[in-house]
């Protein structure tokens, strides 16, 4: 999946269609709404159960993987899928690591030590190409299901 390098120039013209299709007012509305709601918080808790398997079932997506073993496999593969959605279940809503570890059937520790792994594998990409592609691809997925849920 080859994803296209945008620049100022493309979002300006994306905003001016929108402008041109709901007016300056609305554009704004949706634009707000857009950076506002990109965080659950324990108040939407059956949200937060909802992005949690729309995570799960997306990085299996993603990542080319079998959902049987997801869980259970120790390939390097399933557990940077694994890594990712606790560093996303993480990163956007405020969830504890424990309760993270509770739904992988993980201790805080694991996924403590996994959310900070991530967060130094995405500080430096260009070493973890392969990876950091699939995460970028995750995530945006992972926004764009929050946004709406919001």
């Amino acid at each position: 999946m080859v994803k296209k390098k945008y620049n100022y120039t493309d979002l300006q013209e994306r905003i001016d269609g929108l402008i041109g299709k709901f007016g300056l007012y609305k554009t704004i509305e949706v634009i707000a709404s857009l950076s506002n709601n990109t965080e659950l918080n324990s108040k939407n808790s059956q949200k937060a159960k909802l992005l949690l398997v729309f995570v799960i079932s997306k990085s299996i997506d993603v990542f080319n993987l079998k959902e049987d073993l997801f869980y259970t496999s120790v390939i390097q593969e399933y557990r940077e899928a694994r890594m990712a959605c606790y560093y996303l279940l993480r990163k956007y809503t405020d969830t504890s690591y424990g309760k993270i570890g509770e739904n992988f059937n993980q201790s805080k520790r694991v996924i403590f030590y996994n959310y900070h792994k991530c967060d130094e594998i995405l500080s430096i990409p260009q070493f973890y190409k392969p990876f950091v592609e699939k995460f970028k691809i995750l995530e945006d997925h992972s926004i764009n299901f929050i946004s709406k849920l919001n």
